[in-house]
Formats: C-alpha cells, sequence, structure tokens
C-alpha cells in the first residue's frame, strides 16, 4: 500500500476533490492508533484506514458534506457493543476523527511532507481544527515547519502562532504523538493539530539470499525502508531485490563505512553463515540502531556469543540482540521466516517512543 502522503500529493496534483480524515483522540482499544489516516476521494475511491468497516462507512459518508460544504469537523465514536457488532468489530473504546478538505494551495505542504518520510529530516504539520470566528479571507489554515527552521505553508497569526507550535512541537517530536492543542491568539481562540512528520524508518537486510528475498517485499509493504547488503552481486541485484530503496554490494567485514544507521534503523542479521554473521554483529552492536535481530539455532547463537565474549565484548552488549530473530510463530519456510521477523520489526516500532 503507498504512502498516504504520497496519495494526497497525487491527489493535490491532479485537482481532484478529496477530504483526509485523521484520528485525533482514542480512548481504550479501538482497532487503530492516533495519527491513522484515511483519504476519500470524490469519485468515491479511498486509501488508507482509520478502523472498522463501521466506523469508515459512516466516515465516508460524513466525507462527502466535507466536500460538498468545505467546512472542517471533527467525528465523536463510542464504539459501544451494538455497533461493534454490527461492524464485526471486536475492540472497543472511544475515538474522534478529523475531517477536512484538501484544497490545492496545501499541495507542497504534502509534498515536502512526503520527501521527508522518502528522504529524511523531521517536521511539525500543524493545521487548524477548529476556531470561535470564520478564518478570515486569505489567512492560512495549514504548515508544515521543519526542525531546521524552514516552513512551508502558513498559519494565521504567523510568527506569534508558530513559536507556539515549535514550543508544543518539540516534545511531540520526541514522543512522536498527534496532538490537538487548544491556543489562544490575539482576540481569537482555536484548536491546532500538530502531526510530527519522519522518515519511514529503514531496515538493513544483511544477506541476500531465500528468507531476504521474502523479507523485503514484505518489510516495505509495512513502510520500511529497505537497503539489501550482500557481498555476491548474484545475490544483491535489482531483479532479485525490485522493491529496494537501495542495494549495496560489499564484503561484510567493511560495508558499515557506507551506510547511514542510526536511531531509526533496523538491522537484520541474515547471511549465508556463522562467520559472516559475526562479522556483522561486531559492527551493529557499536551502532545506535533501534533493533538488531540474527538469524540462527539457539545453539549457534550460544557458540557465536561465546566467541564474541571471548574477544572481549561484554555481554550486556549482546542482550539488545534479537535472537533467535522474529517472533515464535513455529516458522519453517523462508516465507513463514520473513512473516515472523516483520511481525517482530512492527511490534518493536509500535513500541517506540520515537
Amino acid at each position: 500500500m503507498a504512502d498516504i502522503y504520497y496519495e494526497i500529493v497525487k491527489v493535490l496534483k491532479n485537482k481532484d476533490k478529496a477530504v483526509l480524515a485523521t484520528l485525533v483522540a482514542r480512548i481504550g482499544s479501538a482497532p487503530r492508533a492516533i495519527g491513522a489516516k484515511y483519504l476519500i476521494r470524490s469519485d468515491g475511491t479511498s486509501s488508507g484506514s482509520i478502523g472498522g468497516g463501521c466506523v469508515e462507512a459512516e466516515v465516508w459518508q460524513e466525507a462527502q458534506s466535507v466536500m460538498e460544504k468545505g467546512e472542517r469537523k471533527i467525528l465523536h465514536f463510542d464504539l459501544t457493543p451494538e455497533l461493534l457488532a454490527e461492524g464485526g468489530l471486536i475492540c472497543g473504546g472511544n475515538i474522534n476523527i478529523f475531517l477536512e478538505l484538501l484544497e490545492e494551495e496545501f499541495l507542497t505542504i504534502y509534498q515536502e511532507a512526503a520527501k521527508i518520510r522518502q528522504s529524511g529530516g523531521s517536521a511539525i504539520l500543524a493545521t487548524l481544527v477548529s476556531m470561535d470566528k470564520p478564518l478570515p479571507k486569505g489567512e492560512g489554515s495549514k504548515v508544515l515547519m521543519k526542525t531546521s527552521g524552514e516552513k512551508v505553508g502558513f498559519l494565521m497569526d504567523g510568527a506569534e502562532l508558530e513559536k507556539l507550535i515549535l514550543r508544543e512541537g518539540e516534545e511531540l517530536l520526541k514522543e512522536n504523538k498527534l496532538k490537538v492543542i487548544a491556543l489562544s491568539s490575539k482576540d481569537r481562540k482555536m484548536e491546532i493539530l500538530l502531526e510530527p512528520i519522519f522518515s519511514e524508518p529503514t531496515v538493513y537486510i544483511f544477506g541476500g539470499g531465500h528468507v531476504s528475498e521474502q523479507l523485503a517485499p514484505l518489510a516495505k509493504k509495512v513502510h520500511f525502508k529497505v537497503v539489501i547488503i550482500d557481498d555476491r552481486e548474484m545475490f544483491a541485484n535489482r531483479s532479485r531485490f525490485p522493491e529496494a530503496d537501495e542495494i549495496i554490494v560489499s564484503e561484510f567485514e567493511s560495508c558499515f563505512s557506507q551506510l547511514n544507521i542510526g536511531e531509526t534503523s533496523y538491522i537484520v542479521i541474515v547471511t549465508r553463515g556463522h562467520l559472516y554473521d559475526g562479522f556483522v554483529l561486531k559492527q551493529a552492536v557499536k551502532t545506535k540502531a533501534h533493533y538488531i535481530g540474527m538469524i540462527g539455532s539457539k545453539k549457534k547463537i550460544r557458540t557465536l556469543y561465546q566467541n564474541l565474549i571471548e574477544e572481549g565484548m561484554e555481554n550486556d552488549v549482546l542482550a539488545r540482540v534479537h535472537a533467535p530473530i522474529g517472533i515464535d510463530i513455529n516458522s519453517e519456510t523462508p516465507e513463514e521466516i520473513a512473516v515472523s521477523i516483520v511481525a517482530e520489526l512492527i511490534k518493536v516500532r509500535g513500541e517506540s517512543p520515537s
């Protein structure tokens, strides 16, 4: 599934009418997390998801009114047992969904957001949700404020309001959480939706074998960028990994100097043998990667760890490694192992505060 920001850019480039629904509040065990998005186009098609069919059907219907009237609105859903039964859901809770008409002047804003998600960086996207007075003509309702200091778009009251937003945004960027804040500026009160925009986390897959071949497309589908590293060009090539964002042919002993591994990086070690796994692991634990996982039997891992400890590596350093890699689902085939690995990547990503 394409990133929702790219879908928004396509809609705005084509000058199509569309409404964006964003889940802005959740109490209880609702189907999707805060920040989930659902794009409804004027031709009736949609992208993304904010929950079960019962919720999305009503949001889709309300979106038709938003398209017609150009208004913003927040919908509240109390996921009662009756509504859950109707939609076939088993979770409960209360959710608030913000609906806004996507306007042509937002194109450059969402282009920049999409660029950040693909290429790196961070920003706060601020959107007017409601105000106690009509929005004066010529005043903006959306701005993207990059941490580097640049901005795209315009929000009413300019610099004064933007300072307040940046102050709030610093904390949100650390937590990677969306938030609706109430502000008073000049003689008006308003609610502003603040969304942190980050690049997609990158999974570095060491080894281009059968497991990697299944893992790469699956990781892409759940919004990881994918980099393949192998020392054999016959295994690290575009025909084998058409979905990969980058393919590197390099010796495992020296490849880390070519990689930009940081706190949003995930390292998956699935090389062709103990020796190469050891080469990669020794370098991986020196990085700030958010996740390190290594394939192998428990016996193989114990042997490798013992060798590394004898070479001077601390037990505490190895404790951060997920090995054997993946969630235990009794996987055996490359396809099943790939599913177990991606499931663990999703789990770790969802637990991350950043």
